[in-house]
């Protein structure tokens, strides 16, 4: 139901005069605004000073993380076409919290036609969460192959830039393609870590269990990120059998990595996970220790709705 129209237009005149101090209750108020109140709001927004757009974006993309309830999305995609960079960036921020499909041309099309990479960047990010979604069943076939279709594109294109082609390999992954495979494959055997680890994340994000002794090797790796991001990756695929190799990481000597072990043994479960989460309630470390305790209160969560915390 939208709402009257003479509750709507105070906070949005508030929020858009520079003059006034921007607060989230004036915010909040623009939430599930109908489409009469859309069509006010754009016409004050588009006399706005730059900068209080800015703010406002931001503003509505950083309540949109705190509560679920509120519905910014009108909004977030009316100002995808704002001549300012930076608002562009935050809708699409914004519309990441979505999960319906109609939001996914909009974010195609920006990916397509943006002049600015920042944008497009950030389009290709969003779309990762689509994808997932879309694999997930979420969405129709045609919708699905849109998200795949565009992601490809910018993989494939070798005139892309090398940032927006790694973020299209891990926005790409939970696809189930051979192709898509195949590309995370040459990543991993790069030469250049920030490329392998965009390997390392689209593995985990495809959730194969073909990926599981590239993993097993990272975690024994030299170098600490490809340790703490086949950590991270072990949680999605979520396969027991990486489950000693994770405990083994828990005497890294980087705490990111220890961290990201506990979070993935918290996802994986199983009694040997369990276990070994419960011990490290009594961990010395008192961030390794919170670490468990979320972790353990998740795997509990899964196992049981209805359970206590620990």
């Amino acid at each position: 139901m939208e709402k009257d129209s003479t509750n709507v237009h105070d906070p949005i005149d508030k929020a858009l005069d520079s003059r006034n101090r921007l607060l989230n209750s004036d915010l909040a108020g623009l939430s599930g605004m109908g489409a009469d109140n859309l069509d006010y709001f754009m016409s004050c927004w588009r006399n706005a000073e730059a900068q209080r757009r800015i703010q406002v974006i931001s503003g509505l993309v950083n309540l949109s993380e705190e509560d679920f309830a509120l519905d910014f999305s009108g909004i977030f995609k009316l100002c995808l076409q704002d001549p300012e960079e930076q608002v562009r960036i935050k809708s699409i921020e914004g519309l990441e919290f979505e999960d319906k499909y109609i939001f996914v041309t909009p974010i195609i099309k920006i990916l397509k036609t943006d002049e600015s990479d920042k944008v497009r960047f950030t389009a290709i990010r969003a779309l990762g969460k689509f994808a997932l979604l879309a694999e997930q069943g979420n969405f129709s076939e045609i919708i699905a192959q849109d998200i795949f279709t565009a992601l490809l594109s910018i993989l494939e294109n070798t005139k892309e830039s090398m940032p927006m082609r790694r973020q299209a390999l891990e926005s790409v992954a939970p696809f189930h393609d051979e192709l898509i495979a195949s590309y995370s494959e040459d990543f991993y055997y790069s030469e250049d870590p920030e490329v392998k680890v965009s390997a390392i994340i689209s593995m985990g994000r495809n959730c194969d269990s073909r990926w599981l002794d590239f993993l097993i090797d990272e975690m024994r790796s030299e170098v600490a990120q490809f340790r703490f991001e086949s950590a991270q990756a072990s949680g999605e695929i979520d396969d027991e059998e990486l489950v000693p190799y994770l405990i083994d990481l828990l005497h890294d000597s980087e705490n990111q990595v220890r961290e990201a072990a506990i979070r993935s043994l918290g996802k994986i479960g199983g009694t040997k996970a369990k276990t070994t989460l419960q011990d490290l309630l009594q961990d010395p470390n008192s961030l390794i220790k919170e670490e468990a305790q979320y972790a353990l209160r998740e795997l509990l969560a899964c196992e049981d709705p209805l359970s206590l915390n620990p």
